[in-house]
């Protein structure tokens, strides 16, 4: 009996027309990268696990979701669980590299953690980064590539967004001076203010030591918009409030008329949890969450500005400003598959049938994929009738069967099988049958 092999728990096998789909992403997503700047990098999957607990504090759950291995030399290894850990080794490590430096760059990751839509153990991240540039400008350009993208790809998305500077500053005006690590985790705890009640976020502020007051204080202010927090505390003597609401400031100047300006939205609380956001962060939704029937309440990507990374790996006494982003391709392709139901692109534009004629139908498909026609030729021996039902199986949508006639007379019959009509060809015309083909 044949054993069966399962197919891990958060990893999948793509067949070709779902594979498709995820390349036609890809191809929309690079060339909005390479539009905006951001030539193509690379780096390895298998990474020092030093590396790759280096950008946490030691209590990140990220950490415990390291697929960890070692080499023959015994030294410790993991594969990476995203694409910026990677980016900050390559600049670290290639000390000549010219500022600013731009990349894009799209590969697989791995993270061992609990697994439901958006996050699978294996998945593909498309990432774009900047380094060396402090200038806000950086910022409105992702707005409008963000934009822009999710556009091409036929999603109308909400991009939210927020400063960190100004998030640390609201929460220290409204709940006091702390110190580093009850800041960290009264950010944490923001971070899920629509992810829990009310009640259940008062009692874990009140597990940190701060009391009904000062949590609803703080509470109310996350439900102001942008104008009504800056005319609130225009007057704070907390600098980094100040300094959060000069950035947004900024970027609402630069973006203001632009064509992102239509798909952002202020986001107070947004915190996006992970320790390196240093100012500006955002993150995507689609505006409409339910596409036929599918709901999808996650994040289709994010990122942020991380200014001091880099800096503390070089160490070398300057400064590496950077901010980056990843687009989650493995959401988007559910989000398009859920969109795209019921339909589907063709593999094939044109299945070639010869009877005893392999030469010149051979000849034809070449000179039809030249002119970009995707062509498939019979290569089975079985009846006519059984390849037409292959043909209509795999949805090809023209078929031809090439005979000694066909031959003789110069002529080809292309049948489109989903209406059954037959368009009578040269067999040396090859735009005609391409015009046709493509309609």
């Amino acid at each position: 009996m044949a054993k069966e092999f399962e197919t891990l728990k958060g990893t999948h096998d793509y067949l070709p027309h779902e594979q498709m789909l995820r390349e036609h992403i890809k191809d929309i997503l690079k060339k909005n990268f390479v539009k905006y700047g951001f030539p193509a990098a690379e780096t390895p999957i298998v990474c020092m696990l030093d590396l790759l607990t280096s950008k946490y504090s030691a209590d990140a759950d990220i950490l415990d979701e390291i697929y960890q291995l070692s080499d023959q030399g015994e030294r410790a290894l993991g594969l990476r669980y995203d694409l910026t850990i990677c980016l900050t080794k390559l600049i670290s490590s290639n000390r000549g590299i010219t500022l600013p430096f731009k990349r894009h760059e799209i590969g697989r990751v791995y993270r061992d953690g609990p697994v439901k839509l958006g996050r699978n153990r294996e998945f593909t991240q498309c990432d774009v980064d900047a380094v060396g540039i402090s200038s806000m400008l950086q910022e409105a350009e992702f707005m409008n590539l963000t934009h822009h993208a999710y556009k091409d790809l036929g999603l109308d998305v909400e991009i939210l967004y927020n400063n960190r500077k100004l998030l640390y500053g609201l929460i220290i005006e409204t709940l006091g001076q702390m110190d580093e690590e009850s800041l960290r985790k009264c950010i944490m705890l923001v971070d899920k203010l629509d992810k829990m009640t009310k009640d259940a976020l008062a009692k874990e502020f009140a597990d940190l030591g701060f009391g009904a007051d000062k949590f609803e204080n703080l509470y109310a202010t996350f439900s102001m918009t942008y104008d009504e927090i800056k005319d609130k505390y225009k007057d704070s003597e907390v600098e980094l409030l100040q300094e959060g609401l000069k950035e947004l400031d900024e970027l609402h100047a630069l973006t203001a008329n632009t064509d992102a300006n239509e798909s952002m939205a202020f986001k107070p609380f947004l915190a996006r949890g992970i320790d390196i956001y240093t100012s500006t962060v955002w993150e995507i939704f689609l505006k409409d969450r339910v596409v036929n029937g599918h709901e999808f309440n996650v994040s289709l990507g994010g990122g942020g500005r991380y200014d001091k990374i880099i800096g503390t790996f070089i160490d070398d006494g300057n400064e590496y400003p950077a901010i980056g982003m990843s687009f989650g391709l493995d959401v988007i392709y559910e989000v398009l598959k859920a969109k795209s139901e019921g339909e589907s692109q063709p593999l094939v534009d044109l299945f070639i049938i010869p009877m005893d004629t392999q030469v010149p139908s051979f000849i034809l498909a070449e000179n039809l994929r030249k002119l970009g026609l995707k062509v498939e030729i019979e290569k089975v021996d079985r009846r006519v009738k059984k390849s037409m039902n292959y043909a209509n199986k795999e949805g090809i949508p023209f078929v031809t069967v090439i005979g000694g006639n066909e031959i003789e007379k110069g002529q080809i019959y292309i049948k489109q099988m989903a209406t059954g009509v037959e368009m009578i060809k040269d067999i040396d015309d090859y735009e005609g049958i391409t015009n046709f083909i493509f309609g």
